[in-house]
């Protein structure tokens, strides 16, 4: 039976990282931390506590159980329910999962949890400030209010807590009285709450406030009522407990720590998720030396922030050893940066090109980059990741948040070259769009260390669904802990690939089961027994008619035109158009086009020939004579209308991204691509190859071969001839695919797709495994 007072046991089995409630004390008191979702407190000392000093630590470090270990069982202690469970030390040891599992189902979140309780009297202060996009008043009244927890507010020493500007308005008792008698007799403690709160009050912080409610209540405090807003095309995301704390972890596995001094940057340091991470993980290392921390944002309530808790951790635990330097810039590639870092940890703002403010900025990002970047608009998010590569020591460590864009589009071949000149990649990890709260950005992470060698990293791939990523970097700790090297499970995989990087033109990382499907076919690659995508198909991009709500009908609309005036429409494409291989109408789309070109040659023609279409658009006029190319001349005509669609003939088409399911043939050539792609045969094809090739890209098989080489996307992958190019396929120009079995069963599964007979494309993929990817 495992040994339950033993801290190790708890992290091996269940891979979360404990911290001391108390860091300056070893009772055997902890904090098991996941990242917000699955955290307790652990007492593994045998200790006799009062339940309302439990109630009040687990309260305080926003979380709902507080366990025990005692002599032959574990008391489950929870505030909310205000109940104490005891569960033996052999069903524990000996169901581990089970046992975390049922304390997951006691942890959910309600409104009488830390958070909103604290939140809650800080948006009362925010209707007493009124202060709309930049809280600065509203959050120096709650770190006052915090510190009344301790020190007599009326008299406090600004200089001992890190606050500046501190006005503490008429009424201010109410609040004391407030937070200081907690919810239902549960009292707050104040170190436990800044340091597990304040990163998400931060978060609140950045929300624009819509509508003020200014009324007070029965009991002489302000509403707590708001109406917020959060901007999902923000450069600027909180980044969350699990993702900085596994960054944390794993860059200080590759820092030397027998060494007198660290000097640690975050140019992007927001209210110090980083920092503070990091101080606490130094101290669970017994880490000796002193610590040098530099933190740049351009938040005037970041920095605020950052300088409460990093004074707060000096005070406390740090003293003397603890140096530190905030600084409120315009933009932290216009600083100089020191060379010397021993490691540099950042969520870089994520700013696209276009959403840069002036040419300051974007200079800035060209001169970071150098010529490491391919293109034109790179993302703010290169440039920071590039400079602090440049900016650490002979010994340095980066753990950066990045975009995933940075590890597949060719514009960044460059500069995923350069770096990996620069450094040895430890650790890689692309974590999907679930990772930011409100904003679906594509989110990787990676961690470096000079100098470089040949060192093939870990890769972490998840599923793209929302909790994956945190499920998987809980069990990469696991795998870490006890010394695994290889996890494979069906949401995500840790492993060591063969080499580095997978992919010839990208870094994507990608499932073990992949990467081992990857080897195989391109084996079959060099032995030529299949094909490229671009060997076989011309992959062309739809039209591009310059405003869809013009140029583009339904179904009804285009049979309510008159006869005379549907000759001018063609069915078109779209994502709905697709139902697992088989091709739909649902829309109609503008294509005044035959085989010479243009059939309407005037404006007075048009008028004349199409008179019921020319009068719903003529109030569009303007807007489409502004087009690129187009005037008053040839406003009517689409941008790109594509010269090879004006004569029908079948085709095979797919949506512009997707899945197996979205591609279709089109038999008779009528439909008109618009947001899609035809796949158009270098070589002449059958009517047998087209439902040949349309049986295999239907395949879940084809899924797989996607996500190797393709783009991921939310709605699934770009079917585009950029992403695709490279896909290994059956050659049918070859004899040995023409006149194989598989060929033949395949072109009948594809004639039954075509006709909505979904239920055959399960077979599809028995049959390519066994004629045309044996082994893979």
């Amino acid at each position: 039976m495992k040994n339950l007072f033993d801290i190790q046991v708890w992290k091996q089995q269940l891979g979360l990282l404990p911290v001391h409630l108390n860091p300056l004390s070893d009772n055997g008191g902890h904090m098991m931390l996941n990242g917000g979702n699955g955290d307790f407190c652990l007492q593994t000392a045998n200790l006799e506590i009062e339940n309302i000093d439990l109630y009040s630590k687990s309260w305080s470090s926003s979380t709902k159980n507080f366990l025990i270990v005692k002599d032959d069982n574990v008391q489950i202690h929870n505030w909310l329910n205000d109940k104490t469970e005891t569960v033996s030390h052999k069903i524990v040891s000996e169901n581990f999962n089970k046992f975390y599992n049922y304390l997951l189902s006691k942890s959910y979140k309600s409104s009488n949890d830390l958070v909103p309780f604290v939140i809650d009297i800080f948006r009362q202060f925010r209707n007493l400030t009124f202060e709309k996009s930049n809280p600065v008043e509203a959050l120096n009244l709650l770190f006052g209010l915090l510190t009344s927890l301790e020190d007599d507010v009326h008299n406090i020493n600004t200089e001992k807590w890190g606050l500046e500007n501190l006005v503490i308005p008429d009424g201010f008792d109410y609040y004391i009285d407030q937070i200081q008698n907690g919810i239902s007799n549960v009292k707050p403690e104040l170190d436990l709450i800044i340091r597990h709160s304040a990163g998400i009050l931060f978060q609140e912080a950045q929300k624009e406030v819509l509508f003020f409610n200014p009324q007070r209540d029965l009991f002489g405090g302000s509403s707590s009522s708001l109406s917020t807003k959060t901007n999902l095309y923000s450069s600027i995301h909180y980044t969350p407990p699990f993702l900085s704390r596994t960054i944390v972890e794993n860059s200080l596995r590759n820092i030397n720590l027998q060494t007198d001094k660290l000097k640690i940057l975050d140019p992007a340091c927001g209210s110090s998720e980083f920092l503070v991470e990091v101080l606490k993980q130094l101290i669970e290392l017994d880490f000796q030396g002193n610590v040098e921390i530099l933190g740049w944002d351009v938040s005037e309530t970041a920095i605020n922030t950052s300088r409460f808790l990093l004074t707060y951790e000096k005070r406390t635990i740090w003293q003397d050893r603890l140096d530190f330097s905030l600084k409120l810039v315009g933009d932290s590639l216009l600083e100089d940066w020191d060379n010397d870092f021993d490691l540099i940890l950042m969520n870089p703002p994520f700013s696209s090109w276009d959403l840069l403010n002036n040419k300051e900025n974007r200079d800035a990002v060209r001169q970071a980059l150098g010529n490491s970047f391919i293109g034109k608009k790179p993302n703010q998010a290169s440039a920071f990741f590039y400079k602090a590569l440049n900016h650490l020591n002979e010994n340095g460590v980066i753990g950066c948040v990045i975009p995933s864009s940075i590890l597949t589009l060719d514009s960044y071949s460059k500069l995923r070259t350069d770096t990996n000149d620069l450094v040895d990649i430890k650790l890689l990890g692309k974590l999907g769009n679930f990772i930011f709260e409100d904003a679906l950005t594509d989110v990787s992470f990676i961690i470096g260390k000079k100098p470089k060698t040949n060192h093939i990293p870990t890769i972490i791939w998840t599923r793209n669904e929302k909790g994956v990523a945190q499920e998987a970097l809980r069990d990469f700790r696991k795998t870490t802990y006890n010394n695994q090297v290889t996890l494979d499970k069906p949401n995500f995989s840790i492993y060591q690939p063969i080499s580095f990087p997978i992919l010839k033109e990208s870094w994507t990382p990608i499932s073990i089961k992949n990467h081992n499907l990857f080897k195989g076919i391109e084996r079959f690659v060099v032995e030529k027994r299949l094909s490229r995508v671009i060997d076989i198909f011309n992959v062309k991009q739809g039209i591009r008619t310059g405003n869809n709500k013009v140029f583009k009908i339904s179904v009804n609309e285009y049979s309510n035109l008159p006869e005379e005036e549907k000759e001018y429409f063609r069915p078109s494409t779209e994502n709905d158009s697709f139902i697992n291989g088989k091709l739909q109408i649902t829309s109609y789309v503008w294509y005044p086009y035959g085989e010479d070109g243009i059939k309407i040659q005037t404006e007075e023609e048009f008028e004349e020939k199409v008179p019921s279409f020319y009068n719903n658009i003529l109030h569009s006029k303007a807007e489409l004579s502004n087009r690129a190319r187009k005037d008053d001349s040839n406003w009517w005509h689409l941008s790109e209308h594509r010269a090879w669609l004006r004569k029908p003939t079948r085709k095979l088409i797919s949506a512009e991204f997707g899945k197996s399911g979205s591609f279709a043939i089109d038999s008779q050539g009528g439909f008109v691509v618009e947001r899609g792609n035809a796949w158009i045969p270098k070589k002449e094809f059958s009517e047998k190859d087209y439902y040949f090739y349309l049986a295999v890209f239907s395949s879940s098989f084809f899924d797989n071969l996607l996500s190797i080489y393709s783009k991921e996307l939310l709605s699934g992958w770009d079917l585009g001839k950029k992403y695709t190019k490279d896909i290994p396929i059956p050659n049918v120009n070859l004899d040995d695919v023409k006149n194989s079995d598989g060929y033949q069963r395949l072109v009948e599964i594809g004639k039954e797709l075509s006709e909505g007979n979904i239920y055959t494309k399960t077979i599809s993929d028995n049959i390519l495994e066994k004629y045309f990817y044996p082994n893979t």
